[in-house]
């Protein structure tokens, strides 16, 4: 009876896991040397990915000043994401009137300073600089707090 009681705990946890990741992503570079969001932009290292895209696949990537090295020397980055798979792990908030980003953050269940982990994780929907105008909007955010790519079935790229 233990045994089967420890099986079934295994299961969920490993189904737990599957479904614990923001991103899903399809294929990943790891840096030689440090970069910056700029030098991916650039294509420096060999690969061309748009700091927007970058920082969408990437929410942990803080590339506010988009000259300063962020992303580390071998550290994997998605670069390409796999759109097919669900995350049960996604909901939603709505912007309500006289919000600002730290309320929306804590609600989020982030850390006052980790607002651009969801203006990352919802470009083009979330500016904490502009909150006031995008009132009625709704942002996503994992309700588990982890937002690291998920490179279990990811392949290592050196060029798209």
């Amino acid at each position: 009876m233990k045994s089967v009681f420890f099986a079934i705990a295994i299961a969920l946890l490993v189904i737990a896991q599957i479904n614990a990741y923001s991103v899903i992503c399809k294929y990943h570079f790891i840096p030689e040397k440090d970069y910056s969001c700029q030098d991916f932009q650039n294509g420096v290292p060999g690969l061309r990915v748009r700091t927007k895209d970058l920082t969408i696949m990437n929410p942990l990537i803080k590339c506010k000043n988009v000259n300063k090295k962020v992303i580390k020397k071998d550290k994997k980055v998605c670069v390409a994401i796999n759109f097919k798979k669900e995350n049960k792990t996604v909901e939603t908030i709505k912007i309500e009137k006289n919000e600002t980003c730290k309320d929306i953050t804590e609600k989020a269940g982030l850390k006052e300073n980790q607002a651009y982990i969801l203006e990352n994780y919802n470009k083009n929907i979330l500016n904490c600089e502009r909150i006031a105008h995008q009132v009625g909007n709704e942002i996503d955010y994992c309700t588990d707090g982890n937002y690291n790519p998920d490179f279990r079935k990811s392949k290592r790229v050196y060029k798209l």
